[in-house]
């Protein structure tokens, strides 16, 4: 009996849950559909709307429309840097070329050993000279025991002599500066002997 009411009293509330949730699920199920349809027509319509921006960013092309020309490559000359250069002399030089300098140095040393002996000699005369004539006297004391005789002419090659050896051993130095001005001591010993036999000549 009280199992009967309890049933009896049960069922209505049943009712209401089944015919109120029967409309919750169809409001939720259209809503669902609604969504997966405004899904599928925005995919639908990105392609047009792309579609529709390339053909408005891109020119149109005519079917018969010739295209325009490649442009053409620009071939340029480039001047050849050797035709205006002068042929340098070559860097190597020969045997033959080595003997020939030596030669012209060897001639060259011999020709001032030459002019600076003669011109020691020139002024040793000289020195005899104004001495012997205007009663002069040595001014060096190196050459003044030898300036009473003959023995001054002896005596005053020792300066073109020793200049002579320096001038040899500067034509042979490994240094070029030095190789180059090989030629300087026979040339002041020359220029001192001359300058001296002058004022002798000149003394009275």
């Amino acid at each position: 009996m009280i199992l009967a009411i309890a049933v009896l009293l049960i069922h209505p509330q049943l009712a209401a849950t089944v015919s109120l949730s029967a409309p919750k699920a169809a409001i939720s199920t259209s809503a669902e559909i609604a969504a997966s349809t405004s899904t599928v027509n925005t995919e639908n319509s990105l392609p047009t709307l792309t579609a529709s921006l390339d053909a408005a960013t891109l020119p149109t092309i005519e079917p018969g429309a010739a295209l325009p020309d490649a442009p053409m490559p620009i071939l340029m000359s480039a001047p050849a840097p050797l035709a205006f250069l002068k042929p340098a002399s070559p860097m190597t030089v020969s045997v033959a070329q080595l003997r020939a300098e030596n030669r012209r140095k060897q001639m060259m040393w011999r020709g001032l050993v030459i002019a600076s002996s003669g011109a020691a000699t020139f002024d040793a005369w000289t020195t005899r000279r104004a001495i012997s004539t205007y009663g002069a006297q040595e001014l060096n004391p190196m050459l003044r025991p030898f300036a009473g005789n003959a023995s001054l002419y002896a005596a005053i090659q020792v300066g073109p002599v020793l200049m002579d050896y320096v001038g040899k051993k500067m034509m042979y130095n490994s240094h070029p500066g030095v190789r180059r001005m090989w030629w300087v001591p026979q040339s002041a010993g020359f220029v001192g002997s001359i300058f001296c036999g002058a004022h002798n000549l000149a003394y009275r």
